[in-house]
Order: structure tokens, then sequence, then C-alpha cells
């Protein structure tokens, strides 16, 4: 396999160490560049379809996740007793739907990702490979809850989409980023693409402000 590597983003600020939680998310299918003149939000919004069902399962099984419940001391959510996705969808209702961010400013919770991207574009020119910061910005913003309607295409919750999980309340979030190149060698449909794309996006979380709230992610 030819690949590689570009970092793209580094924060000094990013700790050195593990985080307690890490996962992977992926995606294959289509993968069109945004632009100003083309935000492409009907595909953005396909994309985080995509994405939703891998965080709600992150949700059902992961201990931090699980357990959260008594970290938090918020009286009115203790006194009804609902899950603490319901509690976080509350606060980010908008268009028709209830977003469940997992990376939230109230968190104080940054991300690391690390992207191995599998393209149909031959090997080299990593850089100036076609729209390939157009295409990362797609799924960058496939990867946080949108701000407004237009940025959802119209598109109304269907069946097991409430809530809708999202990895982030904003991409500000993500502190480094690295993105690893590699040929992709079998299409992603009934015959390649030149927008065919595999993604598997590795994803490390970290609290930049530890608190009891969220101490259970360092």
């Amino acid at each position: 396999m030819i690949s590689e590597k570009l970092s793209l983003v580094s924060d000094p600020d990013t700790p050195l160490g593990g985080t307690a939680m890490e996962f992977k998310l992926t995606y294959e299918g289509q993968l069109l560049g945004a632009s100003r003149n083309n935000t492409r939000a009907v595909h953005k919004h396909e994309i985080r379809r995509k994405f939703h069902p891998q965080l709600k399962r992150l949700w059902e099984i992961m201990p931090a996740l699980v357990t959260r419940e008594h970290l938090f001391n918020d009286e009115k959510w203790q006194a009804i007793r609902r899950p603490y996705r319901d509690y976080v969808a509350d606060n980010f209702q908008r268009c028709g739907y209830r977003f469940c961010p997992l990376v939230t400013d109230s968190l104080f919770l940054h991300c690391n990702l690390e992207i191995l991207f599998l393209r149909a574009d031959p090997p080299g020119a990593i850089i100036k490979s076609g729209d390939m910061d157009n295409r990362l910005k797609t799924i960058f913003d496939a990867l946080r809850i949108p701000q407004n309607a237009d940025e959802l295409g119209g598109a109304t919750p269907q069946d097991g989409e409430d809530p809708f999980f999202c990895l982030l309340e904003d991409d500000r979030a993500i502190s480094n980023l690295t993105v690893e190149t590699a040929t992709l060698l079998e299409p992603t449909g009934d015959q390649f693409d030149v927008n065919d794309a595999r993604l598997i996006i590795s994803v490390k979380l970290w609290a930049y402000r530890v608190l009891p709230m969220n101490i259970d992610f360092m």
C-alpha cells in the first residue's frame, strides 16, 4: 500500500499521555469537497447519518458514558432521572432535531483525530491532490452538529434519530489532526469513482480543564 502522512494541526497544549476515551469512526462512499459556492449541506448530513449509529452504539457501551449519571448535580435532572443523553440533547434542540454531541464546551473537552484516508486519486501530491482540503472540510462539518437549518439541507429526523448523535458541538474542539492518505484499491460501489473514499477516523478525547464532571475522560 502506497501511503503519505501529513500532520495538519498541532496543539502544544495537547497532553502527551493516553486518554481514557479512544475509539474509531468509519465512513465509506462518495466524499465531495465543500466550497463557499457549494456547501454540500445535503451530502454532509448524509455522512452525519453514517456517524450517528456508530456514536449511538458508543453511548450504549462506553463505561465513561454509561456511568456518567452519578457525576452530575443538576437538581432538576436528578429529580426526573432522565438518561444523560436526553439531558445533553435538550440543550441542543434546533430545526426539529435534538442533537447529542459528545465533545462539548460545557465538559471542557477537546479531541485529537488521526484519519486514514483511502482515496481513488493516484499516489503523490498530497497537498495539491484535487480538493483535499475541501473534502476534509466536508468530514469536519459532518462530525459536528449543524448550526442552522441551511446546514441540514432540508432534512428532518428519521426513525431512530431522537436524539441524533454527533461527535462535536463545534469543530474548534479539534486540537490535533493527522491525515494519512493511501490509494483506494477496492471501490465503495460497483465500480471506481474519482470521489470514492474510505476513512478510518481514530478519536482521542481529553479534558483541558479537569473537573468532577469530566474526570472520567482522563
